[in-house]
């Protein structure tokens, strides 16, 4: 991402007709060739910027949007509790679901993982009952670590217990695996971002956790000059933000951005030909 200056050139640049790319935040406008115009400004939600600082204008434009819009409960159907579910599907006794509970006003956790660890039910049969409750499927996942050609920062994986499992190309659907509930600002951010379909499921906790731990080993493991994601904890505003994009963008002379809002954290893509990386801001 470079601040250019103006640029003639005619019609046909070596046989590729020129693109006329206009500002959406100056006006300007540059006539460039296919060639070179991957690496002049930078593109975001379908509008071109011709600078860093008219990039940095609009990114915190957006952000801040972003950070006012109050959080959405895109799911707002009343939900019988997962203890009374269990007692209906005669898996629990009223007598255990009473004990449970009081435990639960004792010494906290979640109910849940409560009855598991009782072993009043198995964590199969919670998972089962939770996938009933949100109208989805149950998905058995392989004992080898899950590979998935479109994948979401690992801090959102561990932030709304969810992992991807499958994705199908000709169809563009990512099948994403929920431990507790389905979040579905997870699922928006990540049609956002991608560009592509998300289908939850549900998986059991502790398949969701040994698949969390193969990908944070295989994140691990890659070079620190290929890492894909930087979090970044404790930003205060828009403009930090905005301008702890831009300097990414410019070192990696991105010609793509996405910016979108998932829980309390900004995730924002920067794509440069082939190569993307992700960077997590957690808001203060």
């Amino acid at each position: 991402m470079k601040l250019l200056d103006s640029i003639t050139k005619p019609s046909w640049v070596a046989g590729f007709k020129v693109i006329i790319f206009r500002c959406q935040k100056c006006g300007r406008s540059l006539a460039l060739g296919r060639l070179s115009a991957r690496k002049a400004g930078i593109k975001m939600r379908d509008r071109w910027f011709c600078s860093s600082r008219c990039f940095t204008v609009a990114a915190e434009e957006d952000i801040a949007e972003l950070l006012r819009r109050a959080h959405e409960q895109a799911e707002n159907v009343s939900r019988m509790p997962l203890g009374l579910s269990l007692v209906s599907r005669g898996l629990l006794t009223s007598t255990q679901l009473k004990d449970v509970v009081n435990q639960q006003k004792e010494k906290g956790g979640e109910i849940g993982e409560l009855l598991v660890r009782l072993g009043s039910v198995s964590e199969r049969q919670i998972t089962t009952v939770r996938a009933t409750q949100w109208g989805c499927p149950v998905f058995t996942v392989p004992k080898h670590a899950v590979q998935t050609a479109v994948e979401f920062p690992l801090g959102l994986m561990s932030a709304c217990s969810a992992i991807p499992l499958h994705y199908v190309a000709a169809t563009k659907l990512l099948l994403v695996g929920f431990v507790q509930s389905v979040e579905y600002g997870l699922l928006y951010a990540i049609e956002q971002i991608t560009g592509c379909k998300t289908q939850p499921c549900f998986v059991t906790p502790s398949e969701f956790q040994a698949q969390l731990e193969k990908k944070e080993h295989q994140a691990a493991e890659v070079a620190e000059e290929s890492r894909k994601e930087v979090r970044i904890e404790g930003v205060q505003s828009a403009a930090e933000i905005a301008r702890l994009l831009c300097s990414y963008g410019i070192a990696l002379e991105a010609d793509e951005a996405a910016i979108v809002r998932c829980k309390d954290y900004v995730w924002a893509r920067l794509r440069s030909g082939l190569k993307e990386v992700d960077l997590l801001f957690k808001a203060c």
